[in-house]
């Protein structure tokens, strides 16, 4: 029940492109659905949103694409990790140069949500799988996912709690 791998391999390169940012339209899944000929654009669009969620992982993680291959290949199948793999060797440089530099200055947060998940695994794919926390945060209609290892985490929590102290000092 996956898209044939070329099919795979052409969307983890065009959001791979262009992420974090916009890089498939509900357009675009509606015409790849067609294209498939199964017009299952549920399919498709589990497809873009895992594509996307493997970003966000091995982007905030910045893990090698061979790692990210061993890892992957279990869930996905070894030609569709490799797909994926080689598409995020391709684009790591950028990918990881455009978080750095995207700001969120000027932006009203409208909803905030939060998950947590710990595993205490120490393999080579240990990366993938250590503690993390995802604050997921709507800013200005726009869902960001924030992702926190432990040690930033804590630090987080420190200077949400600093900040509290302020504000209870204001009043």
């Amino acid at each position: 029940d996956t898209l044939p791998v070329e099919v795979f391999r052409k969307l983890s390169a065009k959001i791979g492109s262009s992420y974090p940012g916009e890089g498939i339209t509900k357009e675009d899944i509606s015409r790849l659905s067609s294209s498939l000929g199964n017009d299952n654009e549920e399919q498709c669009q589990r497809a873009v949103d895992t594509i996307y969620y493997l970003y966000n992982k091995v982007s905030y993680s910045t893990t090698k694409p061979s790692a990210v291959k061993s890892f992957l290949t279990p869930h996905i199948g070894e030609s569709h990790a490799h797909s994926f793999s080689e598409c995020w060797g391709e684009h790591a440089l950028d990918i990881v140069s455009r978080l750095k530099t995207s700001s969120s200055i000027n932006k009203k947060v409208s909803k905030l949500a939060w998950d947590s998940s710990v595993s205490v695994s120490r393999d080579d794919c240990a990366k993938l799988r250590e503690t993390e926390a995802v604050l997921q945060v709507e800013v200005d209609g726009q869902l960001k996912n924030v992702l926190f290892d432990l040690e930033s985490l804590t630090k987080f929590y420190s200077d949400l709690e600093r900040i509290q102290s302020a504000i209870d000092g204001m009043m």
